[in-house]
């Protein structure tokens, strides 16, 4: 619509001109003859030829000039004028000159032409050429003037020559009364700039500066295709370019991208185009009933996106179309591709292109974004063709938030990006969230009353269309009683597992490691790192491992805990360094492994050597310890060595035996 119409409707100007100045031949004609009394007319079926009509001069080499206000109108020239007795004048060799403001232009030649001196009819026939002063020209080979209805109607074919620009009809029709321009009969005109415009029929008015196409219209221009079954074009000014374009009634665009192959189809009902300040388009396209369309086939990232909305703006300019704006409503789907097809919708959006292409679209208010089994929603999002990247954000307020969900579970967040080329998608800003079917070290609730595993971080990364959720920085994860703290925490669907990397520390129901225990009461563990997996029952922390619960305190390199098809813990083994204390009556255990089962709370600590020691002092050590913890008993196994110190009670120094 933007070069396309600059350049067709410059050319169709200069074919209506043609055709004006065509009718005007006649009005010269009529000027020559006219008397100061009314003649009457007839119609054109009433003017004939009769044998019995009789020639009453012949005249050689007639010349007659029109002038108004002392300056010449037209001067025309003929080789020879019969004059017939019917009224009738036969010219040959007809050659007329116009001009406009006294100055020389277009030159009208014609083999013949009959004029009648009473009914003011005219016909002209054999080669009928009209050459403007700019070297463009009119061809046709037979027309005739109807003076009742003041109207100039062309019996053949017209042709329009500009240089590189010409067009065609089958019929023209022009009315000196109201000054209009009808061409019929698939009506085409081609542009300097290659454009070709067809239409069945074309009606200018040069009063309103309005050319009206009510059968339709097609227009071509390089690789751009416009179709209307009604249109309307207003000109600036007098014959001038185009200031106004309206189509309606259903409206067809095509165009493809010349640097990418890819295609651009829109439809519409009605599109209203207007040129501004910088000699673009501005188009508008609305619809009452279907949504306005764009389909943008191909690209570097994209089968296919399409655009739906109910009001479509956009800017066109000489290389294609440089911005759309949807402003009621918008749905976009997507097919990219890598990845899976998607959509979104939002109250607004808007899109940018590079030489035709489309670049980047922007949705604002109520977004929502779907793919696969995945929904986000957000008050503002960014789709970046070239990347397929889908940035989403919440109301900068602060009142609305960006929020994923899908099968898995569902996040809160700031900001996010997704469908990266990967197949990731990334959150950031006070991310929230919760996973579901997941477990966290263990279970206390019943089988299928599974509390959802929640999360919190800065940054979450989600992989594997779900299957891996990675938290960083300051990243939460618990369920129920059951907590995590790290650095960063990946979750796996798929083995149920999870890895905790930095400042690990470990929080979970301390009934879990003893039935005793209060449900108040919690164990928990710090560590370097923590790998927990629920299919295979373990849980294992690495790396200055302290463990306390309400009874007791360990610390080691390694802590791994074992749980069983119930998701209960079954027993704990430590390694490297063990160092155990019992709280309650103050006993330390030390050596290079101990293992704890939870059912028979026995406690097996080995080494080179296993020791026990007491606050009195007392020391023994062996191979291994064994503490039964219900009934509070140790023993020691394996090269045994006691440090004892009896409990004394002090007597009066007086009485005290002295030593030998």
């Amino acid at each position: 619509m933007s070069a396309v119409g600059r350049a067709w409707i410059r050319g169709g100007s200069g074919l209506l001109i043609a055709a004006v100045l065509v009718g005007l031949v006649f009005v010269g004609y009529q000027r020559t003859r006219r008397s100061g009394h009314g003649l009457g007319s007839v119609d054109p079926s009433d003017v004939g030829f009769d044998a019995k009509d009789v020639a009453i001069g012949l005249y050689k080499g007639f010349q007659h000039t029109e002038t108004m206000k002392g300056r010449p109108v037209f001067i025309l020239n003929s080789l020879r004028t019969l004059s017939l007795a019917s009224g009738w004048q036969e010219i040959e060799g007809v050659r007329l000159q116009f001009f406009r403001a006294g100055e020389p232009g277009p030159v009208l030649t014609a083999e013949s032409a009959s004029f009648n001196i009473d009914t003011r009819d005219a016909k002209l026939e054999g080669g009928i050429h009209v050459e403007f002063p700019n070297g463009a020209f009119l061809n046709t080979r037979a027309g005739r003037f109807e003076a009742k209805n003041q109207l100039f109607i062309s019996d053949a074919p017209v042709l329009y020559v500009d240089g590189p620009t010409f067009g065609q009809a089958e019929r023209a029709v022009y009315s000196l009364d109201e000054d209009w321009v009808r061409l019929e009969g698939n009506a085409a005109l081609r542009a300097e700039d290659g454009a070709m415009l067809v239409a069945p029929k074309m009606l200018y008015r040069r009063e309103d500066q309005k050319a009206i196409f009510s059968d339709g219209v097609d227009l071509t221009q390089g690789l751009s295709r416009l179709s209307a079954p009604k249109a309307a074009v207003s000109l600036a000014t007098s014959d001038g370019p185009p200031a106004k374009i309206e189509m309606w009634g259903g409206v067809d665009i095509t165009t493809t991208v010349e640097s990418t192959g890819a295609l651009v189809e829109m439809w519409g009902e009605t599109v209203v185009s207007r040129k501004d300040a910088n000699d673009n388009w501005q188009v508008r396209i609305r619809t009452k009933g279907p949504w306005v369309e764009a389909r943008f086939i191909g690209g570097p990232a994209y089968f296919e996106r399409t655009l739906r909305t109910m009001v479509l703006s956009g800017v066109i300019g000489p290389q294609g179309i440089i911005s759309m704006q949807a402003e009621d409503g918008v749905c976009v789907n997507e097919i990219p591709i890598e990845g899976p097809p998607r959509s979104a919708s939002a109250d607004t959006a808007r899109a940018w292109f590079s030489k035709g292409q489309l670049t980047d679209v922007e949705l604002n208010g109520q977004v929502e974004i779907r793919a696969d089994d995945m929904v986000g929603r957000g008050q503002r999002a960014r789709l970046v063709q070239s990347s397929g990247l889908a940035m989403l954000q919440g109301d900068p307020t602060g009142r609305t938030r960006v929020g994923l969900d899908s099968k898995r579970g569902k996040m809160s967040c700031d900001e996010a990006t997704l469908f990266d080329r990967d197949g990731r998608f990334e959150a950031r800003g006070q991310v929230h969230g919760e996973l579901l079917n997941a477990r966290l070290l263990g279970s206390e609730t019943q089988e299928g009353e599974d509390e959802p595993v929640r999360f919190a971080g800065d940054v979450v990364e989600v992989e594997d269309k779900g299957d891996v959720i990675s938290l960083r920085d300051n990243a939460r994860i618990w369920q129920g009683h059951r907590l995590l703290l790290a650095d960063d925490v990946v979750y796996r669907h798929d083995t149920e597992s999870v890895a905790a990397r930095g400042h690990v520390r470990a929080t979970f129901p301390a009934d879990q490691m003893d039935a005793a225990a209060s449900q108040d009461e919690d164990v928990v563990v710090v560590a370097r790192s923590l790998d927990y997996e629920s299919l295979k029952g373990r849980a294992v922390f690495r790396g200055s491992v302290h463990y306390a619960d309400p009874k007791h305190s360990l610390s080691s390199n390694l802590l791994s805990i074992a749980f069983d098809e119930n998701h209960e813990i079954t027993d704990v083994e430590a390694e490297g360094a063990v160092e155990i204390n019992d709280l309650e009556m103050g006993r330390r255990l030390t050596g290079q492994h101990a293992r704890r089962e939870v059912e028979s709370q026995v406690i097996t600590v080995t080494g080179t050597p296993a020791q026990l020691s007491d606050p009195r002092g007392n020391v023994a050590s062996g191979e291994s310890l064994t503490w039964n913890q219900a009934d509070g008993t140790v023993s020691i196994g394996g090269g045994t060595e006691l440090i004892y110190y009896p409990e004394e009670t002090p007597e009066p120094q007086s009485s005290r035996p002295r030593r030998p």
